[in-house]
């Protein structure tokens, strides 16, 4: 009995801080419903009529366009189904002047031939996961693709990449008919006849597929305890098709989190036409339970990985926006600040290159301690980052998780090796770092000093920062007592930034609330 107790009551202190540190993210469930009934023959007269009148410069009226529209989906249905049953004639297509071949095209789709799926928009309904719905109605039929993963683009899931394609059918030759697929990301009208129609587009549906498969990258409980069950899943992985003209945008999550968290606030970017067709989205993911050092040299090497990706690729943009929630915002502001000696001396007396450890440890240290700004981040978005810690940390439940969490083995060993063969070496903060099984929990307290030694440092002057903070009160609430529940104001407020947001009525997810996007929409507009 005294037994259960104990574990009774080392269950009730944990749970209040599990709650705490929720990431506030849903999971997206998603139906697909591909109509199995046989489809009419394509109404080849009527539709050539309406591609004629937008060829004249006359916009067609909702019937027509919707019978239009009808056709270029029952066009794609009929490849599809030609795929299942005779791929011979996999483009053959049943019309009402008989049956002719249709040819597939692309204006600026990239990487066609990694597709291996395609999905009308209509057949796929976001069950739950989003509030709102981004979508255009307008010429043509929004599909999704799926971008398979291959060694040439490892920077998307395992899982796969689903974005949205628009489907037009150019009947300039009606006896040689053409699919058109364009990415409305790139491209947001069809210019046609002296006139600018809007495509077709339902970039929720995209999202809803795509991270319906991604959502089980990190399962947050999990990934917050075991960090080598999901170290292999780490990195940066895109969310939206790749476009070398494109700025980078990099969602990074908090802890006892996953990319998952942001699947609303990138559902509504994608309805804003500015931020849809000049960024780039970006997610990294990441086991949360590591030290923040740690962590922070994984996403620098993952960013500089990118970079090298897409200049390989021919990418003329490549100045990045990162948008950080919670201990995201820490991993975020440590890509522009710089560490050398300095540091290295208040947890060491010797030169690391003296240090009696194997070189593939001195390794980890290096990239943990030495590092300079990724030079090509100039805009940083805070939100409710921790600054200055969370009293959430340090409260008994968070030191039982913290006492759970399997961090790294090889910073458990690299810690157990300078503890017995360069314990000489090490100052009193550096025998305390090294003895301590550090955790991003712990760090996450306002009296870590190892947190502090190296986080709080002055802003990076050539990078431009923004901060969003959480209040469960309303506009009345003193600003000695504004708390979103896990960070206070006065650990999210830092001297330097371009602008700072109270979000009333917000609890720590403020990335989620409706005047936290607005205002992450309001600054990635800016130049």
């Amino acid at each position: 009995m005294r037994k259960t107790g104990l574990r009774l009551g080392r269950i009730s202190a944990i749970l209040p801080t599990i709650l705490f540190l929720s990431s506030c993210s849903l999971n997206v469930k998603v139906r697909e419903n591909w109509r199995d009934s046989l489809r009419e023959p394509i109404p080849l007269g009527e539709v050539s009529q309406t591609w004629l009148q937008m060829r004249s410069g006359s916009r067609p009226d909702e019937s027509s366009l919707r019978a239009y529209n009808a056709a270029v989906e029952g066009s794609v249905v009929q490849i599809a189904k030609n795929w299942t049953k005779d791929k011979d004639h996999l483009s053959s297509i049943p019309t009402t002047s008989g049956s002719l071949n249709f040819r597939v095209d692309t204006a600026n789709v990239t990487d066609l031939h990694l597709v291996d799926e395609v999905v009308p928009a209509d057949f796929v309904k976001v069950r739950q996961g989003f509030k709102s719905e981004s979508r255009v109605d307008g010429v043509g039929t929004s599909l999704l693709v799926k971008q398979r993963w291959t060694e040439s683009d490892p920077m998307i899931p395992s899982t796969g990449l689903w974005y949205p394609v628009t489907a037009i059918l150019n009947l300039d030759r009606p006896e040689s008919p053409v699919i058109e697929l364009i990415d409305p990301t790139k491209q947001s009208v069809l210019s046609v006849g002296g006139q600018a129609l809007p495509l077709s587009a339902n970039y929720t549906a995209a999202l809803g597929r795509d991270f319906q498969d991604r959502q089980h990258q990190f399962a947050e409980l999990p990934a917050l305890l075991k960090f080598e069950k999901f170290a292999d899943r780490t990195g940066l992985y895109r969310v939206s098709s790749f476009d070398p003209a494109k700025r980078v945008c990099i969602f990074v999550h908090g802890i006892y989190s996953s990319p998952s968290t942001f699947d609303e606030t990138i559902n509504r970017l994608f309805s804003v036409p500015e931020i849809r067709e000049r960024y780039e989205i970006w997610t990294f993911g990441y086991p949360t339970g590591a030290p923040i050092p740690y962590m922070a040299s994984e996403l620098r090497d993952a960013i500089y990985e990118m970079l090298e990706f897409r200049r390989r690729r021919g990418a003329s943009e490549q100045n990045i926006t990162l948008v950080g929630h919670s201990m995201g915002g820490l991993l975020s502001k440590t890509m522009t600040m710089s560490s050398g000696d300095e540091n290295w001396n208040k947890l060491f007396t010797v030169p690391i290159d003296e240090l009696k450890v194997s070189e593939s440890e001195r390794e980890i240290l290096r990239r943990m301690i030495y590092f300079e700004p990724v030079p090509n981040v100039d805009k940083v978005i805070f939100c409710a980052t921790p600054h200055h810690g969370s009293k959430v940390a340090e409260n008994p439940g968070a030191k039982l998780i913290g006492d759970l969490i399997e961090g790294p083995t090889q910073l458990v060993k690299l810690s157990a090796n300078i503890i017995t063969t360069s314990a000489y070496a090490l100052t009193p903060l550096g025998f305390e770092f090294a003895k301590e099984r550090m955790t991003s929990v712990d760090q996450l307290g306002n009296k870590a000093r190892t947190t502090a030694e190296f986080l709080h440092q002055p802003l990076n002057l050539s990078v431009d920062y923004y901060s969003i903070i959480g209040n469960r009160g309303g506009p009345n609430t003193p600003q000695d007592k504004i708390t979103d529940g896990v960070v206070s104001y006065t650990s999210a407020h830092i001297l330097g930034v371009e602008s700072e947001i109270v979000i009333n009525k917000s609890a720590h997810g403020v990335h989620r609330t409706e005047g936290g996007i607005e205002e992450i929409i309001r600054i990635l507009k800016l130049p």
